[in-house]
């Protein structure tokens, strides 16, 4: 064969190894760009957003601060049953509300960021690959297998068989070749919707998630305050929290009565009254001994006080009507809700958060 015929022959296939390579990269450089700016996004959230930048606690008072702005009763009802859920949703709205609305132009900007790194490092592997099968007199194997190493920790790039493409004799054509190619493809990427994260494995809430959620999620057995110990599984250690609440939040009554006990536990805790398990209890367990009372209350530590976070008077009296609704269940008798309580607004309710969680 001719020199010229194989310089084409030669060209020919860098052409097409190329397209081959820039195939492979547009499907891997769009999952790089979007799970580092996912990660990206959920550092910066996690560094800045108040709700999560501190700790579990912190989370907690934003969680109760929105819901309390809200007003949403069956959204606080979903937080009071079922915490972790409501919590999960609470990160992805605000997610959401950081990336598309309030911060949109920031989270863009990471994300055209991303794509002129993922740029350079291509470009810095095109050259290292290049030089090196110049330098040691190389083949396309050699090529192929630098190129791809200098990759692998960045991007995920199937492996190519080199055997087809061994008549490639101008390694610096294949190079321009494919950062022709690649223009267009990074173009199209700077114009990538944030959503297009969705689609791939590291998400921003779901990080946030899976690092703001890892606790213990176990209510108290009275009001249903969640456990604020940072580790899922602290036992030996007690279940705590700094504050308790109004056993009316989560629909304790007398029994056979129809009538709400809108005492805190760290009250009753302190008290020399009794109370049962549960409705099918016979037994009567004096509160100083709450501990005996069974599984649920044994690894529990409330502490004896009149402290009474003035958020959830505000809830109690707010929503008075929703709650005996809710429970079939009255405020009257003995579960008469304390005059003073109804003294306090939404706005002193979510100051006491401030102050009480001292954040």
């Amino acid at each position: 064969m001719s020199k010229r015929k194989s310089f084409c022959k030669g060209n020919s296939s860098a052409v097409v190894l190329g397209e081959l390579i820039c195939e492979k990269l547009k499907v891997s450089t769009v999952e790089a760009v979007c799970n580092q700016t996912a990660i990206a996004l959920a550092g910066e959230m996690k560094c800045s957003f108040p709700a999560f930048s501190g700790n579990r606690l912190n989370l907690e008072k934003h969680v109760l601060k929105s819901l309390a702005e809200k007003e949403d009763f069956s959204g606080f009802i979903d937080y009071i049953h079922q915490p972790r859920k409501h919590v999960e949703r609470f990160i992805k709205e605000e997610v959401q509300k950081y990336i598309f609305t309030s911060h949109k132009d920031k989270a863009r900007d990471i994300l055209k960021k991303n794509v002129e790194d993922i740029k350079q490092h291509v470009s810095r592997a095109l050259f290292t690959a290049t030089e090196k099968v110049k330098t040691q007199t190389g083949d396309t194997d050699m090529w192929l297998e630098e190129f791809t190493s200098f990759l692998r920790d960045d991007l995920t790039f199937d492996s190519i068989r080199p055997e087809n493409f061994r008549d490639i004799n101008s390694f610096d054509f294949l190079k321009e070749e494919i950062e022709k190619s690649l223009e267009p493809i990074m173009k199209e990427m700077n114009n990538l919707s944030l959503n297009k994260m969705n689609e791939f494995r590291l998400k921003p809430d779901q990080i946030l998630i899976d690092q703001l959620c890892k606790c213990c999620w176990v209510k108290c057995p009275f009001c249903a305050a969640v456990c604020t110990n940072t580790i899922e599984d602290h036992s030996p250690d007690d279940h705590s929290v700094p504050f308790h609440r109004s056993t009316a939040v989560n629909g304790v009554h007398y029994k056979d009565t129809d009538i709400l006990s809108v005492e805190f536990c760290t009250t009753n805790v302190a008290s020399d009254g009794k109370f049962y398990p549960d409705s099918h209890s016979d037994k009567l367990i004096p509160f100083k001994q709450y501990r005996t009372a069974g599984p649920r209350f044994a690894d529990w530590r409330i502490t004896p006080d009149e402290s009474k976070l003035t958020y959830w008077k505000w809830f109690v009296c707010r929503f008075q009507k929703q709650l005996e609704d809710h429970y079939k269940l009255k405020f009257k008798g003995e579960g008469e809700i304390p005059r003073d309580w109804r003294n306090y607004n939404e706005k002193e309710a979510i100051k006491s958060l401030d102050e009480m969680y001292k954040l």
